[in-house]
């Protein structure tokens, strides 16, 4: 057999025959997503070109199944024989790249998350991972993620798991049924959708497949309409109209045609300039996009539209736009991270053209010679994925459980961040939770020396200091966590002991709730505890509802009444940003510009500006009821501003391990300031 040489042969084999405007549907796709990432005010709407791709994937798959079905020569083997050519050497290419890259510029703490997003992805269950780490799409700490644009390619791969045996077994058995499933299929998919956003349920509307799975059948829906070989349109110089009705007049069709097509193509374009990240997303105000595609594919390769759509800058723009979706978005993370988003004009054409380039040369000399080869075997593409998973699989896992290589990749860097400073991320969490829940212990029972109390179970009950009775007990959320550590080594060299009782993400000192009914069953049980030590996040628990001051209020009254003394404790000074990711990450990539210090302290004003009223308020509350505020942010005073560093020998160490919670060094030195208030009369301080 001939070689073959034509790059849009794979479309012509698969789908029966190559449309160009399709490859304009595409660039019109591909552009908007890539101008919103780049610069979001360029194209407000434009993450909802992925709606488009999705309706364009599902028309082509569903009806290159229906071809073969048709013609008795579908087989499964053969269906991911093809799927794993088209979609798996750019695909592996781009995340073996993007964690090399990783490896080079990140410390260890964003190098074990990019481990976690590698690992998802190469498992094609990326969309499932940012769900269940509660990653909201359009939220920016989210979009430090290179690899977050995976999730539309878990999605089309989760749905090309299900739409061939679908298709398969209902053809079989009852192949008039298979029309009735997909439109069950799909209206259950959009109902779901509409209630997910309904129901607040955004995040999982957002990545979920079953709710957005009906944007891909609306496509599997168009390839199954009688005559749907894309009507108007010339392929390869015959005329595709077998659905003319013969009562209407050829121009008036025409015409109908093109108007059809124009609307088709405003719906598409519409969003990209009406919506914008504020917009309830998807569900409903997905529909003129789902809509719109399917318009186009059927009526957009005739007249004005199908021209334009056929114009070959678009259309070479929509060959390569698979391999532009990959590309561009690991360059514009990697260039903002690179340049401390110090943004300049030229970083943004700097962003686009190199995200053209890599697109080009995956193309050209990824996709094409691996969809064209006769020596791309079904054996080898199975070979190669498996190999693919594996490799890229096993170093993610390997990244993950050495905590990102801290005395080997960047030592100097991690030096900022102790290695028990680093918190598990999803994939260990989820690996030490399985092998919980399967019976096994995980390990041996520790000190909070040997194992950092901040990421042990902060639902059990532990206990601080030495031996003994136990007469102080910590509760509060995440920031009583991170207190932890410190309170323990403390109250260990007084030879006190203490209990800690936290609810990370919750509010304990609400009367109404379970978590403080729990508190106060403990401190029941616990008649030798007299000095409770609260710690919460309290500017958004303060400054989130109205009625926080009174139950606070109602909570030190109770406390009061079971005759112990309870300890508020102030929150420390909180940055828009990691001060050790920004320390560590200096010593990897200086910035272009020179940075103050301003971005490691924090001056007293910036403090009263944004913690001030919460103080002053809860201070009051403390005076009123007899419990003990205890200013907290003090601990950190230096000079003339509050300090997240400070100076052990010639180096420095991080005392914050994000952006509001403390570090284990940090943790100590609050911890120190604590002793005092706790007691005061051991230390010789005066009340």
């Amino acid at each position: 057999m001939q070689h073959i040489t034509n790059a849009n042969y794979p479309g012509q084999v698969i789908h029966g025959a190559y449309y160009p405007h399709i490859d304009g549907i595409r660039a019109f796709a591909v552009l908007p997503v890539v101008l919103f990432h780049v610069l979001a005010c360029m194209c407000p709407g434009g993450y909802a070109g992925v709606d488009v791709f999705f309706v364009i994937s599902g028309y082509l798959i569903t009806g290159g199944i229906l071809r073969d079905l048709a013609r008795d020569r579908f087989t499964i083997r053969d269906f991911y024989h093809r799927r794993i050519r088209r979609i798996l050497p750019a695909y592996f290419a781009v995340v073996a790249a993007v964690f090399v890259f990783g490896c080079a510029v990140y410390h260890a703490l964003p190098l074990m998350q990019l481990a976690d997003a590698t690992i998802m992805g190469s498992l094609f269950v990326a969309n499932q991972y940012l769900w269940n780490i509660g990653g909201d799409y359009f939220t920016p700490d989210i979009h430090t993620n290179p690899l977050l644009h995976l999730w539309s390619l878990s999605v089309e791969e989760q749905f090309y798991l299900f739409i061939p045996v679908i298709g398969l077994v209902v053809w079989k058995y009852r192949r008039r049924w298979l029309l009735p499933v997909l439109v069950g299929l799909a209206v259950f998919s959009l109902g779901w959708a509409l209630y997910a956003m309904a129901s607040g349920k955004q995040v999982m509307a957002f990545y979920v497949l079953p709710m957005r799975a009906w944007e891909l059948l609306a496509g599997s829906l168009l390839a199954m309409v009688p005559g749907a070989g894309v009507s108007g349109s010339t392929v390869h110089g015959s005329a595709v109209d077998s659905s003319t009705p013969k009562t209407m007049k050829p121009w008036n069709l025409e015409t109908l045609k093109r108007f059809i097509s124009a609307i088709g193509l405003l719906l598409v374009l519409l969003p990209y300039v009406l919506y914008s990240q504020k917009t309830p997303f998807p569900g409903a105000t997905a529909l003129p996009s789902v809509v719109g595609t399917a318009l186009l594919i059927r009526y957009g390769a005739g007249g004005w539209a199908g021209w334009m759509l056929a114009w070959r800058p678009l259309v070479i723009v929509g060959k390569m736009s698979y391999s532009l979706y990959l590309w561009h978005w690991p360059v514009t993370v990697y260039w903002k991270y690179m340049v401390y988003d110090q943004l300049y004009v030229w970083d943004y054409v700097g962003m686009l053209a190199l995200s053209f380039l890599l697109a080009f040369l995956s193309w050209r000399f990824v996709e094409i010679p691996v969809r064209t080869s006769q020596r791309w075997t079904m054996r080898r593409s199975f070979v190669f994925a498996g190999a693919g998973i594996v490799l890229l699989v096993g170093v993610g896992v390997m990244c993950v459980f050495n905590k990102g290589w801290p005395s080997v990749l960047h030592p100097k860097a991690n030096e900022m961040l102790a290695t028990d400073d680093i918190k598990p991320q999803f994939v260990e969490r989820l690996v030490r939770e399985k092998i919980k829940r399967a019976g096994h212990a995980f390990g041996r029972q520790s000190t909070s020396q040997e194992v950092p109390v901040f990421f042990r179970n902060a639902k059990e009950n532990f206990p601080l200091g030495g031996g003994g009775l136990a007469d102080v007990l910590l509760i509060g959320d995440s920031h009583a966590c991170a207190l932890q550590y410190g309170l323990d080594i403390t109250l260990r060299e007084q030879g006190r002991a203490g209990r800690s009782l936290i609810r990370c993400g919750k509010i304990v000192y609400d009367l109404n709730k379970n978590e403080c009914r729990e508190v106060l069953a403990e401190l029941s049980r616990q008649p030798q505890v007299t000095k409770v030590i609260l710690t919460e996040f309290w500017k958004p628990c303060m400054e989130g509802d109205a009625n926080s001051y009174a139950r606070l209020e109602e909570f030190a009254c109770r406390i009061k009444a079971m005759g112990k003394t309870l300890f508020v404790v102030a929150d420390i000074p909180c940055y828009t940003f990691s001060p050790v990711d920004r320390l560590a990450k200096e010593k990897i990539v200086g910035p272009r510009r020179l940075p103050t210090d301003d971005y490691v302290r924090q001056s007293f004003f910036a403090y009263g500006q944004a913690q001030g009223e919460v103080n002053r308020r809860m201070e009051a509350i403390c005076k009123k009821t007899g419990a003990v505020f205890i200013p907290m942010f003090m601990a950190f005073k230096e000079e003339d501003a509050f300090v997240s560093v400070e100076k052990v020998g010639t180096g420095r160490v991080s005392l914050y391990r994000d952006d509001h919670h403390l570090s284990q060094a940090g943790s100590l030195r609050a911890a120190r300031f604590l002793m005092p208030y706790l007691f005061p009369e051991a230390l010789g301080v005066a009340d």
